[in-house]
């Protein structure tokens, strides 16, 4: 990592045992009684879970994908836990998972870290649910660490092209790209683009406001979106992924203005056992859109 591009991602890791500490006594950690913590010696993820109210169902894990946090996945937590013991993380320096110093944003460094927390708080078997760039990992992952998944959910993720695409049409003059000006401008202008984003990115636009409302208080109380360095270090174009084995569900919205239809279904190039499901009337956050919907198609995809 060139000295520039460190100094860049410092930006967003500057005081993190501090947030650290805050975030676990604070607003971040007593808004909801299901919110947990675990540490890692790079991140102290904060995450939500609910035991399945009739058993032991399965292990399910969703990403949030910011400017989402966990305050948003209320209705989706009462939904699931009908058949899944549900988890819902946030990923790292994104959300109230405060990170060290010594982070740097690597596509690998993430996901080996993500793992650590996969493996002691889902546990081996678990079905996966991630969105977004979030995909990458889960695919990545599945290969690597073939025990902690049996099977895979990605929803709107695209393959390492796709993203290519994605990041040069939502930063065309490459600005969140350049190194330490990318983190200034994003520190900057976070709270102020989060609702043209999810006015962009949303399709059911009955939940904007709410999704909105949401982000907003979590911003209030230091909510990190580090967009800048997750462009300029994990979305790294010349990623090569292996095939996973488990069998994978690729959901995606086409009323996802932020995604080039073109790209839904990229997903397919992952391996030869996906099952790809579209919807012309929902958008970036499927499973949050509309999530009886998205339950009952998950729930089949499992159980076969």
């Amino acid at each position: 990592m060139s000295i520039l591009k460190r100094l860049g991602t410092r930006l967003d890791t500057s005081g993190g045992r501090q947030k650290m500490r805050a975030f676990k006594d604070g607003w971040p950690g007593r808004n909801r009684n299901e919110i947990k913590f675990y540490q890692t010696d790079k991140v102290q993820y904060r995450y939500r879970e609910r035991l399945c109210l009739h058993g032991d169902g399965p292990t399910i894990v969703f990403t949030a994908d910011p400017p989402a946090t966990l305050e948003v996945y209320d209705e989706l937590f009462s939904v699931f836990s009908s058949r899944f013991r549900v988890i819902a993380v946030e990923l790292p320096a994104m959300g109230f998972s405060a990170v060290s110093n010594d982070y740097g944003f690597g596509f690998r460094e993430t996901n080996d870290d993500l793992a650590l927390f996969l493996r002691d708080v889902a546990g081996e078997e678990a079905v996966w649910a991630f969105s977004c760039v979030a995909g990458l990992a889960a695919i990545d992952l599945a290969v690597r660490r073939p025990e902690l998944v049996s099977k895979i959910i990605l929803m709107q993720t695209g393959d390492v092209a796709a993203f290519a695409t994605w990041k040069d049409a939502r930063d065309p003059k490459h600005i969140l790209a350049k190194p330490l000006l990318g983190q200034l401008i994003m520190k900057r202008i976070a709270h102020k683009r989060m609702p043209d984003w999810y006015e962009l990115s949303v399709g059911n636009k009955a939940k904007v406001e709410h999704f909105c409302t949401c982000a907003a208080e979590s911003f209030e109380h230091g909510a990190m979106w580090s967009l800048a360095s997750a462009y300029q270090t994990y979305m790294d174009k010349d990623i090569v992924l292996g095939r996973p084995s488990q069998p994978i569900l690729a959901l995606w919205g086409l009323a996802d203005r932020s995604h080039s239809p073109e790209n839904a279904s990229s997903a397919l190039n992952f391996s030869d056992n996906v099952e790809h499901v579209t919807f012309e009337d929902l958008g970036h956050f499927s499973e949050l859109e509309d999530t009886k919907r998205i339950f009952d198609i998950i729930e089949k995809f499992v159980a076969n």
